[in-house]
């Protein structure tokens, strides 16, 4: 019984002694403030299930042996950064200082007139100001508010009335 004991003992102390060894130091997690430290290339995977950070894939590593799409069970991997689909940098009305979300809370910049700041996944910069659209506008007729649908309706104007498209949709508007 007394074997049955120690050998308990020694799995505890050493699960206590791993889980320790293997958080990161005070220094390292304020290095970025309140951001996630930078993880691109840090161990993932493997036994332990090892998550990377947010906004990083756990990547298999191509250098050692172990293959999950071979069969391999357990395979370590590499922290890469994640790039949602939509960003491709030449989102329309946006202009990036940084493609980089971590660094985008330490950068400060200003915007130039008709631009207002904006932070996403896909980093931060300046966008234009949304068009001040009067819906109400008696001179106005929307048939459609989504300028992305207006290039596929077509639609007939009459009496003194001509066409429309902007920003803020398409319609009749009465000619002046």
């Amino acid at each position: 019984m007394s074997i049955r004991l120690m050998w308990c003992g020694v799995l505890v102390i050493g699960a206590a002694l791993w889980g320790t060894g293997c958080a990161p130091a005070a220094e390292a997690q304020q290095e970025v403030g309140t951001q996630q430290q930078h993880a691109e290339g840090d161990f993932c995977g493997g036994f332990a299930g090892t998550p990377c950070p947010e906004g990083y894939a756990c990547i298999d590593d191509p250098t050692d042996s172990c293959d999950p799409d071979q069969g391999g069970a357990d395979c370590a991997g590499t922290c890469q950064r994640e790039t949602p689909a939509a960003c491709t940098g030449q989102e329309p009305g946006l202009k990036y200082v940084s493609r980089d979300p971590a660094q985008c809370a330490l950068i400060r910049y200003t915007c130039k007139e008709g631009y207002v700041p904006f932070s996403n996944e896909c980093g931060c910069g300046c966008q234009r100001l949304p068009p001040a659209c009067d819906y109400n506008d008696p001179d106005r007729t929307y048939v459609s508010r989504d300028p992305d649908a207006c290039a596929a309706i077509t639609f007939i104007c009459e009496g003194n009335t001509q066409g429309f498209f902007d920003q803020c949709g398409c319609g009749c508007e009465v000619i002046p």
